[in-house]
């Protein structure tokens, strides 16, 4: 009798033990706020209901779906970029919110991007690559340079085109330049004939 309860003890103990393993506690350090742009996470990591959680995303990525290859970047004064490449086949949305937020902006492997550049100087050069594009630029230098020049379809929205937007590339439609001007010096626009043509 007495070595039944041994043995009944023993496997309570144990199981005991294997389901206090199982218990997942959240640290106060992944703590984060859930209305914020997700930078008190870092690279790989989203806040999802208060708490930051590891994802799968590229490290560049702010947040990111990885089923659908989206990706968002998320770069301010506070938490500058640098010079970002959005993450070959992602669909990028790119805010560089203040002046210095990002460096050079590089496209060319993307599936798509939609890049915003507020503030002075808040982009360096912006290379689109062969897919499609949309860029808003306000305030001086917020684009120095746009090479749009292989897109399959781009369309540039400046507040500003002689300070904002001093240089651009823009593609070449089946009827002549894809501006909104359909003359060269215009800015990049996917409305001509022949200028919308990503598949």
């Amino acid at each position: 009798m007495m070595a039944a309860v041994a043995v009944l003890a023993a496997a309570g103990l144990a199981a005991l033990s294997i389901a206090s393993c199982s218990v997942h506690r959240l640290s106060d350090s992944l703590r984060c706020d859930p209305a914020g742009d997700g930078h008190e996470c870092g690279g790989g990591r989203f806040c999802s209901e208060g708490f930051c959680v590891q994802t799968d995303c590229p490290d560049v990525c702010t947040s990111c779906d990885t089923g659908d290859r989206t990706c968002r970047i998320q770069c301010t004064a506070g938490k500058p970029c640098g010079d970002v490449q959005c993450p070959a086949g992602y669909s990028c949305t790119i805010r560089c919110m203040t002046s210095g937020a990002c460096g050079t902006v590089d496209c060319a492997q993307a599936h798509s991007c939609d890049v915003e550049c507020s503030g002075t100087a808040s982009c360096g050069n912006i290379n689109c690559g062969e897919n499609a594009c949309t860029i808003d630029c306000s305030g001086a230098l917020a684009c120095p340079a746009i090479d749009c020049a292989a897109s399959c379809r781009c369309d540039v929205t400046c507040n500003n085109p002689a300070s904002s937007c001093p240089s651009m590339a823009c593609p070449l439609g089946r009827q002549g330049p894809c501006t909104d001007q359909d003359s060269p010096g215009g800015l990049c626009s996917s409305d001509p004939p022949g200028c919308g043509m990503c598949l």
